[in-house]
Order: structure tokens, then C-alpha cells, then sequence
């Protein structure tokens, strides 16, 4: 160790966890990792993320100290300035970050970093060490430039599919017949059967489809049994399953242009009626096995992990009343069981210095079901009752995973567990937020901007020839600037006027149904630098809204709190050099994170890094100075005893 307390550090990120959880569910004694950190480290109470409290800049933030402003990942979705100004791509470029990685300072010491499963790190954002994932919220997730359909990302094979008699979105219509031509099945035993077309979707690329066979059972004049084969002939079968069974792990090859894909996937039979004429059976997404780490030899090393490196498509099918939340669960922890597996695996057989993962399930499940977590919202106690005990079994979860990988830290080892911002439930839309972001709609009654008709699509569209602002991702409005932007209109004398006027726009709406002032804070660029934002990434004119306004996490203040909900960070440090048992009070940014990791391993500090040593959660904040103190005073007695070494008239033979 040297010098310096710690040697390694680990950083564990949860993405949207909610603090006042997370303390309910230690205190409840369900989460024994979190609450041991917790015990032997601190806590802070009072940890603050960078606005807007959303995905890519906020993970980005935690490992380079710097703010938005500064590492240039402004949202979830990066505007290039000069491009037209309802032109985006999402932020998960590593290219996108102009600041410099604390790992990749570390490297230029010889120290090595192994990454998983980090947002905003594709194509490779390591210059030394192992990088798993990073090209979207999950393994086999693609939210990278090109990527085109309604959830704005691809899967590397596919997402999850449905087959069913019932008429669900997005799901594949089960037409049920008598079984015939059938081989080695049970004998005296009546059945149905249905054709399964397996083809992708929202596949990164296309697989050649494959045609595969449901054969349903019955047994005592039900049917109890279903057989999913890849052929008319039951010794193909790949799983037979009766009702809410998972089959094991399955490895199957697909034909991606030419190429040979193996993936992994579970299937599970989630509804079989007794006549047999109501049938839904689900397929994991099929994870594919190889291209989702940096060097790509990795992945082979990867394929026996428990678990699944599994995209996070199943949560919109959730949404859209697939399965239920013990299936869901079943899902988040194969997701957590394969990053935990990947984790040990790494650690014992890949040189380490810095260790550094993220793990997505609590903000997509507070998407999902934040707001049914909210008494107040959620009058259906029996609703209430269920999801909460889906909010603790995703903690639950993520607390095994914590666990197993705790076991690769040893005394020398700072761990960090973190989280890019928290999540609050919702009251419900303002008046003018009916399309998720209503703040076009205030801008065009107050005569900013101006809408069409598209002629493709039939849907409202900006007229950009009358517009003289426009919202643009998150938190931001644009002034319409002639010479800046392709369809600009506003001269450059008229921006500052055109500025206030959008502030005094939002500043003065209130919502008709309440009577709230739903903006907290309305801000032009210049002022906005408070916030960490500044530079062309970011808007003319930044804004920040209430806890209640609709929108779990993301418009909301960092500061923002509501019902059962709060936008805070979580922050527990623990280890070498670190206070125990420790509940700090004072305000921790997360661009404090780096630069306390660097004060008690001796790593560089990364070159754009601009946080604080959080002095008051170390056991000796003066180690530094203290250690200065005494090699001085060790250089002063080497120079005493060197004089007086050269003062002597003789020598000795």
C-alpha cells in the first residue's frame, strides 16, 4: 500500500435507487451487504448529482469528477452544435466525453481497470484493463448512432418475445390447431399445437428466422404440459414446462448474416388453461454470447457465468402487461446474477487496480411502478402491497449481487457503492405536458414558437420559418439563432430578448388544475454555470422542475423530494482510510468521488476532474500533510548528518 491507505477501489453503481429505500429495507435487515458497508464506512445523507439528474452525464460525472459542463455529456441525448436543433443522438459515445477517465489517469501509472456493464463507454473507454458492455443500460444493449424503432435502442439478437392467444401489444398471436404429425410423443396423450416463428426483434441485425413447435398436453382431461421443440419430433424438445415454470438456461445457435450466434435465453409458460384454448409463453431476450467486451476474447471466458447478459427490453414488455412481478424479478436477477458472476470471474483471473460496474433494474422499475410506491397515488392497498414487495425484491437482489462481489475486496480495497440521481413518483401530468414534455406547448401560447402539420406523419410538427424557441431534450430550451443553427430566424441583438421571454414563460405558467408553478428554477446559459452547465452542449435557457411534476427523475431539481420519493444520490464508502459507522451530513457532490478515491490510493488525478476530498468522512484528512511533515524532517536529518559528515578532517582506513 505504500503510502497511501488503499490500493484498489471498487465502484458499485446503482442507477435511480431511492436513499429513503434503501435506509427502509437495511433497517428492515433485507439488504446484510449494504448494512455491513454501511457499518464499517459512511453514509452520506446529503449526496448531490448534476442537473439534469439523468443517465450519461451523471455516470459520466462519477468517474472523470467533472461536470457536465465540462465533460460535455449534457442529457441523456447530445445536441452537436451546429446540427438542427431537433437533432440528437443518444449519449452512450465514449467519444462524446471530453474529460478524462480517472482510469485512464491511473493507466498512465501502470495501474489496470476492469468495466462493466458502465453507461457511456462504447466503443472502449479503457486504455488498460477488461471492458464488458457500455454501449447502452445493459449487456446486449445497443443505444449507439443509427439506432432507429419506439424505444430508440436495438438488442444484439432480439428482445423478449410473447406468443398468445390474448391480444397483447407487440406480441405474437398463437393460432391453435390439433397436434399432427407428431414423433415420440407420451402415449394416449390428446394435444394442440401452434407454430413458433423465431425471429428478431428490435435486433441489432436480423437473424435468419427459425421455425420451432408448441405442442400442448393434456393429462386427466386437462391440459397441464406444454412442449416447445425445434421440430415436430418431442426428443427436440428444448424445454416441456407446465404453468410458471422457467426452463433451465438454454444455448441456441442463429444464422446472423452468415455467421454462427449462440445465445442464451430462458422460456417460461406463464398461462395455460385447462382447455387449453388460453396460452402465453415468454422468451427472455435471446442474449448473445459474444461482442459485448473489449478484448473480444473475453466474452468466451464469460459464457458459463450464472445468469444472463440480458438487454433490458423486458421491462417495457412489463409495462405493456406481459408477465407479472414475480416474473419480472426472476428476470432482474438473472440480469444481477450474470453481473455478479462476470464480476468474480474478471477479478480472479484479470490484473486489477480499479474495479468499476453499474447495474440499471431500480430505474427502470421506478419507470414502471414509482408512482403505485406512493400512498397518496396508490389508493388500491392491495397494489400498494405488491409492488412494494417488488421495490424490496430488486433491492434484495441487488444485495446478493453486492455481496458475491464484495468477496474479491481485500483489506486494501476502497469500495464505493453510488448512484447517478434517485427517482420520485408523479401527481400526474400538467396541462401542457399531455406528450411527456409540454414545454413547446407554453412556448407556442406565448407566441415563441409555431406548429404544423406533418404531411408523412399527420402529427404537429415545429415550423421552423416562425419559430423563435424550442425545447430540446431534458431540461433545455433553445433560442432559434440565425448563424448558429441551420433554421435559425433570430438575429443576434434579439437573443437576449428572446431569452427572457422564454424565462418569463415559464417562470409565470401555472397549471390550471392546482394552481402550481410547476418550474422550480428557469435559468439562462450564463446563470445556469451554477448547475455544472455551460459551454455550446447545452441549451439558452436551462430549467428545473418540482418533485410532483410528472417524470420520475431527469427535469427534476437535485434537491427534489416528493412522497415516498427523493432525486439524491446514494454514496457508502468503505474501507482503508475511511470513518466508520459514519452518517455525514454535509453536502457530497458525486464529482467529489474521484478526488477522495485518488487522496487514499495515490492514483493521478484526472485531468479535468473538479470535485473536493470529502476531508470529513477520512479517519486522517491530514495524512498528506502529516507524511509531508515527516519527510522534511527526514530530509533535514539526512542534510544535518551530511554536513557533518563533510566536516571531518580525517578519514578511516
Amino acid at each position: 500500500m505504500g503510502d497511501f491507505p488503499a490500493s484498489k477501489v471498487m465502484i458499485i453503481g446503482y442507477d435511480a435507487p431511492i436513499t429513503k429505500s434503501l435506509l427502509k429495507y437495511a433497517k428492515k435487515g433485507v439488504l446484510p451487504n449494504l448494512s455491513r458497508l454501511m457499518k464499517q464506512g459512511m453514509w452520506a445523507d446529503n449526496c448531490l448529482v448534476p442537473h439534469p439528474t439523468i443517465t450519461p452525464p451523471n455516470w459520466t460525472t462519477i468517474v472523470t469528477g467533472a461536470w457536465p459542463g465540462t465533460h460535455g455529456i449534457t442529457c441523456f441525448n447530445v445536441h452537436v452544435p451546429g446540427d438542427p436543433l431537433n437533432k440528437t443522438h443518444q449519449g452512450f459515445l465514449a467519444a462524446d466525453c471530453t474529460a478524462e477517465y480517472f482510469w485512464n489517469a491511473a493507466a498512465k501509472e501502470g495501474k489496470s481497470c476492469i468495466l462493466l456493464n458502465y453507461p457511456s463507454t462504447y466503443p472502449r473507454a479503457i486504455k488498460k484493463g477488461v471492458q464488458v458492455a457500455g454501449a447502452g443500460l445493459a449487456p446486449n444493449e445497443w443505444r449507439t448512432p443509427g439506432v432507429k424503432g419506439d424505444f430508440a435502442f436495438a438488442c444484439s439478437l432480439s428482445a423478449d418475445l410473447l406468443f398468445t392467444t390474448e391480444e397483447l401489444p407487440l406480441a405474437r398471436q398463437l393460432e391453435l390447431r390439433k397436434a399432427e404429425g407428431w414423433r415420440n410423443l407420451p402415449k394416449h396423450q390428446a394435444a394442440l399445437e401452434a407454430d413458433l416463428l423465431i425471429e428478431g426483434r428490435m435486433p441489432k441485425e436480423p437473424f435468419k428466422p427459425q421455425l420451432w413447435r408448441l405442442c400442448l398436453l393434456r393429462t386427466g382431461g386437462k391440459f397441464d404440459r406444454a412442449i416447445v421443440a425445434t421440430s415436430k419430433d418431442a426428443r427436440t424438445a428444448l424445454a416441456v414446462l407446465k404453468v410458471g415454470e422457467w426452463s433451465p438456461k438454454l444455448v441456441h445457435t442463429f444464422d446472423v448474416k452468415g455467421k454462427k450466434k449462440k445465445a442464451a435465453f430462458h422460456i417460461k409458460l406463464l398461462k395455460l388453461s385447462p382447455n387449453g384454448k388460453e396460452v402465453k409463453l415468454y422468451f427472455t431476450p435471446l442474449c448473445q454470447l459474444d461482442g459485448y467486451a473489449t478484448p473480444p476474447s473475453v466474452c468466451a471466458k464469460l459464457e458459463d457465468c450464472d445468469g444472463m447478459p440480458i438487454p433490458n427490453s423486458f421491462f417495457a414488455s412489463f409495462k405493456q402487461g406481459w408477465f407479472d412481478t414475480g416474473t419480472l424479478l426472476d428476470m432482474i436477477d438473472m440480469q444481477n446474477r450474470w453481473l455478479a458472476g462476470v464480476a468474480v470471474r474478471l477479478m480472479k483471473s484479470e490484473p486489477w487496480d480499479i474495479f468499476c460496474m453499474h447495474a440499471h433494474c431500480p430505474d427502470h422499475c421506478y419507470h414502471a411502478f414509482c408512482s403505485y410506491l406512493e400512498p397518496a397515488a396508490c389508493k388500491d392497498k392491495k397494489l400498494l402491497r405488491m409492488y412494494e414487495q417488488a421495490e424490496q425484491g430488486f433491492y434484495e437482489s441487488l444485495d446478493r449481487m453486492l455481496g458475491r462481489i464484495l468477496k474479491c475486496a481485500d483489506d486494501s480495497t476502497l469500495v464505493i457503492v453510488t448512484s447517478d440521481h434517485g427517482a420520485v413518483p408523479t401527481e400526474g401530468f400538467f396541462d401542457e405536458d399531455t406528450d411527456r414534455v409540454g414545454v413547446n406547448k407554453i412556448l407556442e401560447k406565448a407566441g415563441l414558437l409555431t406548429f404544423k402539420t406533418d404531411r408523412k406523419t399527420g402529427r404537429p410538427a415545429i415550423h421552423w420559418p416562425k419559430t423563435r424557441a424550442c425545447a430540446q431534450r431534458s431540461v433545455y430550451v433553445y433560442v432559434n439563432l440565425k448563424g448558429r443553427d441551420p433554421d435559425g430566424i433570430v438575429k443576434p441583438k434579439d437573443y437576449d430578448k428572446v431569452v427572457s421571454d422564454v424565462i418569463a414563460a415559464l417562470s409565470d405558467y401555472r397549471e390550471t388544475r392546482t394552481g402550481k408553478k410547476p418550474f422550480a428554477l428557469v435559468l439562462a446559459r450564463n446563470d445556469a454555470r451554477m448547475l455544472g452547465l455551460y459551454g455550446d452542449r447545452v441549451g439558452d435557457v436551462v430549467y428545473g422542475v418540482h418533485g410532483w411534476v410528472f417524470g420520475e427523475h431527469g427535469r427534476q431539481l437535485p434537491t427534489a423530494e416528493y412522497g415516498m420519493g427523493s432525486i439524491k444520490g446514494l454514496l457508502v464508502m468503505a474501507g482503508p482510510g475511511v470513518r466508520r459507522g459514519l452518517r455525514l451530513q454535509r453536502n457530497v457532490w458525486i464529482t467529489d468521488i474521484v478526488p477522495t478515491v485518488c487522496h487514499l490510493t495515490g492514483f493521478p488525478v484526472p485531468r479535468d476532474a473538479e470535485g473536493a476530498v470529502i476531508y470529513q468522512a477520512l479517519i486522517d484528512p491530514d495524512q498528506h500533510a502529516r507524511r509531508i511533515a515527516e519527510l522534511r524532517k527526514s530530509v533535514k536529518g539526512f542534510r544535518s548528518a551530511l554536513d557533518s559528515e563533510k566536516r571531518l578532517t580525517h578519514q578511516y582506513e
